[in-house]
């Protein structure tokens, strides 16, 4: 038997796994909202669940709370008849008498590290406006002061959307959604025989306050790449085509919910992988998540840098060139430099102008007879070749062409550029080569990512690596035929000197 390391000894990102693992114990497909709500704990951000009664909303939240070392508990469901006091505690009537407006939080919400509230959305506008400042600045006003309350993060739940803009500030500040249905058919049976597991961490491998605050400092440092910069850009992109708003202040929110997710899974630097978060972050409405999901499925095989559709246009540019130069045509010229036409018999000739006999629309040949008209042999019956002779006329000649030979230096000129475009090729094959012997590592230890995923990377990315080294091939090609364009003969430098010596020599002759 393997010696297992001490729970004390286990790094950072051991124990989340654990813990993800302790808050998954006894439930039934809930792991994506386990990692939601844990990421966004140890983000400091909040997670809204939306969906019928019954789900283990308030389960989750609970088991969150089981996470940390010595964290308070609040639970509170709101109607459109409740009052402050239900949450921000009752005023103090010691305080009242003394002619001070002070509540007593022990026991409420400013008082929690972890709070759940169900059905957030029927807050009223006498619970609103402090519900913000709480949930964003992390503060309460009390009376004539404001405290800093110890709030770690909020997991709200609600039946269903939120109605009217006054409700929409709030909704921006849940960073996080999910929507939690019943569990499918696959996993009824499993329900009915379910054990009563619960959510009960060791000690050692809890989180105190102070693992938040370094999550939270030290993930700042992680570097965030162009590629994920690019594929936010792709996202903001089918968010501006499917009409869905998402704020500023979200987006940088963003970026700090995938720099905690590649800290706590060890990375120095954010990958694409760790945009699983997107997809959770850009919903207003929970059929719009599958449409981002699919992109994010389909961009994450891929780095943002990653151009397919970019090399493939510069190839079929190139592949017109290439057309062009080799359907090149010039008039041909005879030794003395003269231009040579084509005559009727398809022969060589000088001669711009050639004699050919006239014909009518029909395209009969026509004759003139003694009287002077015309006349063609079919229409008329005494016709006579002694009598009747061929109209002749003049008719252009066809320019007598030839292939176009090129110099060295447009020859060279085009390799290079195509040289680069096999570079960007190759570079490319290189890179998917890595990522697709890098998925399977990647998945394995990265705490966040769904391992279902895996295979439709790995596809994607085979994919992806076929097609261009199928550009590669087209590339290739592109060289050999520029490379066999005809050249123009060209006089070194020896020849020149010779033919130089040889005309001196002539004049020395004479």
């Amino acid at each position: 038997m393997k010696n297992q390391t001490p729970i004390s000894q286990r790094s950072r990102k051991e124990k989340i796994t654990c813990l993800i693992n302790e808050m998954n114990n006894g439930l039934l497909e809930r792991n994506e909202q386990v990692k939601l709500i844990l990421l966004a704990a140890l983000a400091g951000e909040h997670v809204l669940l939306i969906g019928p009664p019954g789900t283990a909303k308030s389960e989750l939240a609970k088991r969150l709370k089981s996470v940390f070392v010595e964290a308070s508990y609040f639970e509170r469901l709101l109607t459109r008849f409740s009052v402050p006091e239900e949450l921000y505690g009752p005023l103090s009537i010691q305080a009242l008498e003394e002619d001070r407006y002070k509540r007593l939080t022990s026991g409420y919400l400013p008082d929690a590290s972890v709070a759940f509230i169900d059905e957030i959305f029927k807050a009223n506008s006498a619970i609103l406006n402090s519900l913000l400042t709480l949930l964003n600045e992390r503060e309460f006003d009390n009376g004539n002061r404001r405290y800093k309350v110890p709030l770690i993060s909020v997991v709200a739940a609600s039946n269903e959307l939120p109605e009217g803009e006054e409700l929409s500030a709030l909704y921006d500040r849940f960073m996080l959604r999910s929507f939690v249905g019943p569990v499918s058919n696959k996993s009824f049976e499993d329900l009915l025989t379910l054990g009563g597991a619960t959510c009960n961490p060791e000690l050692e491998i809890r989180l105190k306050l102070e693992d938040l605050t370094e999550v939270q400092q030290l993930s700042e440092k992680v570097l965030l790449p162009s590629s994920v910069i690019e594929l936010c850009k792709a996202f903001k992109e089918h968010l501006q085509q499917e009409d869905i708003y998402v704020s500023d202040r979200r987006w940088r929110k963003i970026i700090k919910l995938m720099k905690v997710s590649a800290f706590t899974t060890g990375m120095n630097e954010v990958s694409n992988y760790d945009a699983w978060v997107l997809p959770h972050c850009l919903w207003n409405k929970p059929e719009e998540l599958q449409g981002l999901k699919e992109l994010y499925e389909q961009a994450v095989a891929i780095s943002g840098e990653y151009s397919n559709e970019q090399l493939a246009r510069l190839i079929s540019i190139w592949e017109k060139k290439l057309k062009e130069d080799k359907a090149k045509k010039r008039q041909k010229h005879d030794s003395k430099d003269r231009p040579l036409y084509v005559n009727d018999n398809g022969k060589e000739t000088l001669e711009p102008l050639g004699k050919v006999q006239k014909t009518d629309a029909d395209g009969n040949l026509l004759y003139e007879d003694q009287y002077g008209d015309e006349t063609t042999s079919k229409r008329s019956s005494g016709y006579n070749s002694r009598t009747h002779e061929p109209i002749m006329i003049d008719k252009a000649n066809d320019i007598a062409t030839e292939t176009v030979s090129f110099s060295q230096f447009h020859i060279q000129g085009q390799l290079l550029e195509v040289s680069k475009l096999k570079q960007t090729a190759q570079q490319y094959i290189k890179e998917l080569q890595e990522q697709l012997e890098a998925a399977t590592s990647i998945f394995t230890n990265h705490i966040w990512l769904d391992k279902s995923l895996l295979p439709q990377v790995t596809a994607s990315l085979s994919n992806a690596l076929t097609h261009t080294q199928s550009q590669l091939t087209k590339i290739t090609k592109l060289e050999t035929g520029f490379s066999k364009l005809p050249r123009e003969e060209e006089v070194s430098l020896s020849d020149s000197d010779a033919a130089a010596d040889s005309v001196i020599e002539g004049e020395l002759c004479e």
